[in-house]
């Protein structure tokens, strides 16, 4: 059995006697820092089925064009090569398997940092969006590294680190619309030196946890360094739920491979994705 087979293998053991951890919901008045903290009752039928024709009546200005979309290198419903569509929807399949909660966020992470797993985390955000009773939240925190703030034309945008230095900012205020229907993006903010002391910040767990809780059909995409180069993204696991790493075909060694899927935990590897085969 190849080492590949052996860590995909690993993602596929769930320790079933874990709980899922509830958080309250919050109002969205609350959100912005109007009322008090409340708890949302559950949604009956009804809501939730007028809140997904909301989600489908999703509109804004600036699509990207399917040109624009071929150029970027962006899943679309009308994309030409179906088998990479099929495959970013197998992903997308595989992950709503195992998180069985209304939903869940997933970090993207590289074996190694000469592998840019950016690509990746855009386009499985934008797989989710392309259901259209789903929401995707794409979130660009390889801070030293931010390719996902050209992709989506935000390179000089106000965003996550800027957010967490702020107390007085609220999460709307760095969520960015983009060019693809359904898909919002928080840029990586102005470049800092050191970012990790801000993803063991109390204030950035609860910034994950509003975007969870504010919207039960958004799913959380957070775009990490690499595993094997950054104490950023170790920082980033504790706070997801499942972890896709992003294997270079031909650049990583068997032992780089390893060491990356052990750092990560068998409980929240999801799977590996193998690149530029």
């Amino acid at each position: 059995m190849s080492i590949l087979e052996k860590a995909y293998l690993k993602s596929l053991s769930e320790n079933e006697n874990d709980k899922d951890k509830k958080i309250p919901r919050k109002s969205d008045e609350d959100l912005l820092g109007i009322n008090n903290e409340v708890t949302v009752p559950k949604k009956n039928t009804q809501e939730l089925v007028s809140s997904r024709k909301g989600i489908s009546r999703m509109r804004q200005d600036g699509y990207f064009s399917t040109q624009e979309l071929a150029e970027k290198r962006l899943i679309h419903a009308n994309m030409k090569d179906t088998r990479l569509l099929d495959r970013y929807r197998n992903l997308r399949t595989k992950l709503l398997s195992l998180c069985k909660k209304e939903n869940f966020i997933t970090m993207i992470t590289s074996v190694v940092p000469e592998n840019d797993s950016s690509l990746v985390a855009a386009n499985l955000a934008a797989t989710f969006a392309l259901d259209e009773a789903k929401t995707a939240m794409l979130i660009e925190a390889n801070i030293h590294n931010p390719l996902l703030n050209n992709l989506f034309e935000y390179r000089h945008q106000a965003g996550l680190i800027d957010y967490l230095e702020a107390e007085k900012w609220q999460a709307g205020e760095v969520l960015c619309k983009t060019g693809v229907q359904r898909l919002r993006y928080v840029p990586s903010g102005l470049p800092r030196e050191n970012s990790a002391e801000y993803f063991t910040s109390d204030r950035m767990r609860d910034f994950i946890s509003e975007l969870v809780s504010r919207y039960p059909d958004r799913y959380p995409i957070i775009n990490a360094p690499s595993i094997m180069d950054s104490a950023d993204a170790r920082i980033l696991i504790d706070l997801c739920d499942k972890v896709v790493l992003v294997v270079p075909y031909g650049k990583c060694t068997e032992e780089e491979i390893m060491h990356a899927a052990v750092s990560i935990g068998e409980e929240k590897l999801a799977g590996i994705v193998l690149n530029e085969f």
